[in-house]
């Protein structure tokens, strides 16, 4: 029997819409498809954005992967999802992950294709639309042009980024921003991109929402799929 194929497909920020092309084909296609969620109870966010595309009579698996930063339980929950996953391509099917916004970035699938690489596997990535810039869209803003330097990064509270670190750049992505609110609000003041800055929260949702006075969201809490654009503002 010939080995299956594992295809890691992003369904994007959250329209069903911005879903591509070719991802809905693959997804149409597939054998088994196997979709991430936080917890057991919880539903998977990229299971909601693709479904339509999931051929009737086709098994779906829910594999909990924790929200946790502790780097034991997650190891062993992206051990215990490969070696399942690698069971189902050896009995020769195509096998297909999902995941929201862009497999290789800032992705639960990232830990899986290398897993499932190293065992010798054949994978094919499907890219989708990254969050930030469905968000740049409903923003009206653009990220970058010309020679400007942009910086994607994701805000860490225990070791967040200085003012001086921002310098370099013309336009930042700040991923995750729910960790860390009022930190980034007042880093980004004084780092001088504060006055052009919007936050985005659930962007492709229909519950999405854009914030463009980010001193008035000091001291609340926003959704977990939260990012913050900015622009650094002219001297």
């Amino acid at each position: 029997m010939s080995e299956g194929i594992f295809y890691g497909v992003g369904v994007g920020p959250g329209d069903p819409e911005l879903l591509t092309l070719r991802a809905a084909r693959i997804i149409g296609e597939a054998d088994l498809v196997v979709v991430p969620r936080p917890e057991s109870d919880k539903e998977s966010a990229a299971w909601s954005i693709a479904r339509e595309h999931i051929r009737e009579g086709c098994p779906v698996i829910k594999l909990v992967f924790p929200m946790t930063r502790d780097s034991a339980l997650l190891d062993e929950a992206w051990e215990r999802a490969a070696r399942e996953i690698e069971g189902h391509l050896r009995r020769g099917i195509k096998v297909v992950f999902l995941t929201v916004g862009d497999p290789m970035l800032y992705s639960t699938y990232i830990y899986i294709f290398r897993r499932i690489k190293e065992a010798g596997c054949t994978v094919h990535t499907v890219p989708g639309v990254p969050s930030f810039c469905a968000a740049a869209a409903a923003a009206g803003m653009p990220l970058a042009e010309g020679d400007e330097k942009m910086a994607v990064v994701t805000w860490n509270a225990r070791s967040p980024l200085s003012a001086g670190e921002l310098e370099p750049f013309s336009s930042l992505v700040i991923m995750k921003a729910s960790a860390d609110l009022d930190g980034i609000i007042d880093t980004l003041q004084a780092a001088g991109f504060l006055q052009h800055s919007v936050l985005a929260s659930r962007c492709g949702y229909a519950d999405e929402r854009v914030e463009t006075e980010l001193r008035s969201l000091k001291g609340t809490a926003v959704p977990y799929f939260s990012l913050i654009l900015a622009r650094k503002e002219e001297k």
